[in-house]
C-alpha cells in the first residue's frame, strides 16, 4: 500500500497570503485519537515554518497537541491555542508563522473531509483566536520596559518576558523550574481601602522591596494590589522573613509569601498573579 504525504500548509509568507491560509482551515472533519508524542514529531515535518524540532517539544506546544489529541472540552483547545500563541509571541515569531503552524497542526489532527464539527470550535475560529492572542502578548511585551507609576518597578509584561527566559535557561540545561527559581509575593490584602492608602502602600511596599534586593532579582508590580521579586528558590525562606521584617509596620495590610515557580512560564505566571486557574 503505498503511503501518502502529509499535505503541507504554504510557508509564511507565501504567496497564497494569510487569506487563503484560513479559508483552507473551513469544513474539517473531526479529530481522531493519535499519540501525542507522534502527533508533535508529524506536526513539526509537515509546518510551514522552519523552526526546529524544539520550538515543538516546550511546554504550549506539547499542552496544544494533548488539547487536540486527547478530545478535550473546545475551552481546553482554546485556552491551549492562546497559550501556544502567547509563547510563540514572546520568542519573536511572527504572526504569519503562527498561523501556518496552527494550520499544520489542524490538518494533521482533523483531516480535510466534509463532515460535523459538533461541539468543537471551527478552525477558522481558531486561528483567529491564536492571531488575537500573538498580537495582545506584542503589545504587553512592547511595553515590557515600562514601570509601574506607583511604585516604579516593572510591570507585567516585563514579568511575562523574564519568566520565558528564566523558563527558556532551565530547559536548556536541563534543570527542574521549581527547584532552581521562586517568587516572594506582596499581596494587599482586600477589602475596603480608599484609593489613595491603596496607592501608598504600594508605593512603601515597592520602595523597600526594591531597596533591600539589589542582586539581581527581579522586582516587579504585577497589579494594584500586588509585588513579587522573582529570585533563586534556594534563599527563598529566607527572603521572605526578611521582607515580612522589613513589612513588619504593613502587616496589618498586606501579606507575604514564597510562590515556586510552575513547571512552564504560563503557569508560573498564573502562580505569580494569584490566578492559577486562569487564562
Amino acid at each position: 500500500m503505498q503511503e501518502t504525504s502529509t499535505p503541507r500548509v504554504p510557508t509564511h509568507p507565501g504567496s497564497d497570503g494569510a487569506a487563503r491560509l484560513l479559508t483552507s482551515l473551513v469544513d474539517r472533519s473531526g479529530p481522531p485519537h493519535r499519540s501525542v508524542g507522534g502527533l508533535i514529531d508529524s506536526w513539526h515535518t509537515a509546518s510551514g515554518t522552519s523552526l526546529p524540532f524544539g520550538e515543538w517539544a516546550d511546554p504550549a506546544a506539547g499542552e496544544l497537541v494533548a488539547a487536540f489529541d486527547g478530545g478535550s472540552p473546545i475551552t481546553d483547545v482554546e485556552l491551549a491555542v492562546v497559550a501556544f500563541a502567547q509563547a510563540r509571541a514572546g520568542a519573536g515569531h511572527p504572526a504569519e508563522a503562527v498561523a501556518a503552524d496552527l494550520a499544520a497542526l489542524v490538518r494533521l489532527a482533523w483531516p480535510s473531509g466534509r463532515g460535523t464539527w459538533g461541539e468543537l470550535a471551527d478552525p477558522l475560529g481558531l486561528v483567529a483566536r491564536a492571531l488575537a492572542a500573538w498580537a495582545a502578548e506584542r503589545a504587553a511585551a512592547s511595553g515590557a520596559g515600562c514601570t509601574d507609576p506607583v511604585t516604579g518597578l516593572v510591570g507585567a509584561g516585563y514579568v511575562r518576558a523574564r519568566l520565558r527566559e528564566l523558563h527558556d535557561q532551565c530547559r536548556a540545561l536541563a534543570i527542574s523550574p521549581p527547584v532552581t527559581f521562586a517568587a516572594v509575593v506582596v499581596q494587599l490584602l482586600e477589602g475596603p481601602m480608599p484609593a489613595t492608602e491603596q496607592m501608598r502602600l504600594r508605593s512603601v511596599a515597592g520602595r523597600r522591596l526594591a531597596d533591600r534586593f539589589r542582586a539581581g532579582e527581579t522586582v516587579a508590580a504585577l497589579g494594584p494590589r500586588r509585588l513579587a521579586v522573582l529570585m533563586p528558590a534556594h534563599g527563598l525562606d529566607r527572603a521572605v522573613e526578611t521582607v515580612r521584617r522589613d513589612l513588619a509596620d504593613l502587616a496589618e495590610e498586606l501579606s507575604v509569601d514564597g510562590v515556586p515557580f510552575g513547571p512552564d512560564a504560563v503557569s508560573t505566571f498564573r502562580s505569580l498573579a494569584g490566578d492559577p486557574g486562569g487564562s
